[in-house]
């Protein structure tokens, strides 16, 4: 275990080198000093789950942080909080979305620095049998020998962030049925997602925040020529593998660095050699003092959610059911990929990115399951909920207006868990790269006849290049025998369901629930598919 640790700290300071070379080629290294870029290291490794360490409450949306001055002070926080609200300001204007991870520019040049794992579909693409950047790494001395990002990869950066929840309710009709209430928000986004985009080179998306509470219409530079510039071997990148994932400290060096282009013109442009690097009004500076114990740590990005508002049969759901499933699932899952990659490592390259993505998810399970036990997270919820009704039922007014709220989404809750077996067999019954692909295509040529403003989101002419990106993926993404058996032991799982639990065109078309069906007769239609 020694000469595994002595080795890696071999990679690191090869790392550590390679990170001051970036840097060199964009911006004078006197300010810089070795200390300096461990310290990099050390809040990319473990920017994540400082959370966890301090303890302290904490998912916040910017405008929400004046409200909280003070304990923001008492915990360290030296800015003024207000700097915090002005997206498009130094330093939030640093801080930028890749469309599912966070990242920051680094500097004037477009350098982009984020985590290994959200690098790790373009260095799985870029990645072949004779030169594998999983395995290796991979660092271009230059501009010219950076490398193109995955299909569809983007850098967004945030211009303007507006309130138009007034705008979206007042599109619902009076006295609205479910069905018409949806449609009535869909159209009105789509109405000012179009008005927003009308300047080419923007993406603009309307965000719900609190359920519906609020409406954000967000809008951002999308930058379309990403390269990959830097990335860790995995001997760095997948340091203590999934054993110290999700863990406190946590030793890998989780990061990689991509750079933005645009056109000559400075505008968004599909990748070019005449393209030029891209100058950002903000990047962030690395700090000569690193960090010391007992430091405030404020971790800004894109998350996805929260889910700190589920009721206490959700969350008892979620640990009781739905995790240790997932997992139990996922990890089949995996090992059906491994039996099927065995001694084939251009397969097991191109569902590289998959198994860690798997992987990850499955530990990030784990981790939740033993925090729940230890902790009375259930206990907790369920006292809330408590307070929560006696808040409601001590007031007339909240009473009238929310009496019968919390009985409702009980009601809804319980019906969505009833059929909550059936819609992750099937859905991994239908998980196939080659189906999905069809069925994109399919649905496409449906939605197409229709008028721009009425198709569904994610086949208007706005999402035809990302459309395009993800079928362009395919190519090394995908290996026939590897998505049948993964098809193929997922649809038998799937055949296990009471016939009420199943699909009626997807059993015909198998034949499953007649006497033919068995897993000879699945292997045969599979190889005719």
């Amino acid at each position: 275990m020694q000469c595994v640790r002595l080795e890696a700290h071999s990679q690191i300071f090869h790392a550590l080198t390679a990170l001051r070379f970036l840097i060199q080629q964009d911006i004078d290294m006197n300010t810089f000093s070795r200390r300096t870029v461990i310290a990099v290291l050390a809040a990319i490794g473990s920017a994540t789950f400082f959370a966890t360490a301090l303890a302290d409450e904490g998912m916040w949306m910017p405008q929400q942080l004046p409200a909280l001055e003070d304990r923001l002070e008492d915990l360290g926080l030296e800015l003024d909080p207000e700097t915090l609200t002005d997206l498009t300001a130094h330093p939030m204007g640093a801080v930028i979305s890749l469309g599912g991870c966070t990242a920051s520019f680094v500097s004037p040049k477009g350098l982009v620095v984020t985590n290994h794992h959200c690098a790790y579909g373009s260095i799985q693409y870029n990645s072949t049998e004779e030169n594998n950047l999983l395995e290796n790494g991979f660092l271009a001395e230059d501009f010219s020998a950076e490398l193109p990002a995955a299909p569809g990869s983007r850098i967004y950066v945030t211009e303007s962030l507006e309130d138009v929840t007034a705008s979206i309710n007042a599109a619902i009709p009076e006295n609205a049925t479910g069905a018409e209430r949806y449609d009535a928000i869909e159209a009105a986004e789509k109405a000012l997602i179009a008005e927003c985009e009308s300047t080419p080179g923007y993406h603009c998306n309307v965000y719900a925040y609190h359920g519906g509470l609020y409406y954000y219409l967000i809008k951002q530079l999308e930058i379309r020529d990403v390269r990959l510039v830097y990335a860790p071997s995995h001997h760095i990148g997948k340091f203590g593998g999934d054993i110290d994932n999700w863990m406190w400290p946590r030793h890998t060096g989780d990061f990689s660095f991509y750079r933005a282009y645009v056109g000559p013109d400075g505008k968004p442009a599909a990748y070019s050699e005449d393209n030029v690097p891209f100058e950002p009004k903000h990047w962030l500076t690395v700090s000569t003092q690193g960090l010391d114990r007992g430091d405030y740590v404020m971790v800004v990005g894109y998350p996805g959610n929260t889910d700190r508002y589920r009721l206490a049969a959700e969350v008892k759901n979620a640990f009781e059911w739905v995790y240790p499933t997932r997992r139990k699932t996922y990890l089949e899952w995996l090992g059906v990929i491994e039996k099927a990659t065995a001694d084939n490592e251009a397969a097991a390259i191109k569902y590289a990115s998959l198994v860690a993505g798997l992987n990850n998810v499955i530990k990030n399970y784990q981790g939740k399951m033993e925090g729940y036990a230890e902790v009375g997270t259930l206990a907790r919820k369920q006292a809330r909920d408590v307070a929560l009704a006696e808040w409601i039922h001590a007031d007339a007014e909240r009473e009238q207006q929310y009496g019968d709220a919390l009985q409702e989404l009980e009601a809804l809750v319980a019906r969505d868990i009833a059929n909550q077996e059936r819609d992750l067999r099937y859905g991994l019954a239908t998980n196939s790269s080659l189906l999905e692909a069809a069925g994109t295509l399919y649905r496409l040529s449906i939605e197409k006849q229709k008028p721009d403003a009425e198709r569904e989101p994610g086949y208007q002419q706005r999402d035809l290049p990302q459309l395009r990106a993800d079928l362009e993926q395919i190519e090394r993404r995908f290996a026939p025998a590897v998505d049948k058996a993964v098809w193929k032991n997922f649809i038998l799982d799937y055949a296990k369901l009471p016939a009420a639990q199943r699909v009626e065109s997807f059993d015909k078309y198998f034949g499953i629930g007649t006497p033919e069906f068995d897993e000879a007769a699945l292997t045969e239609q599979l190889d005719r598919m």
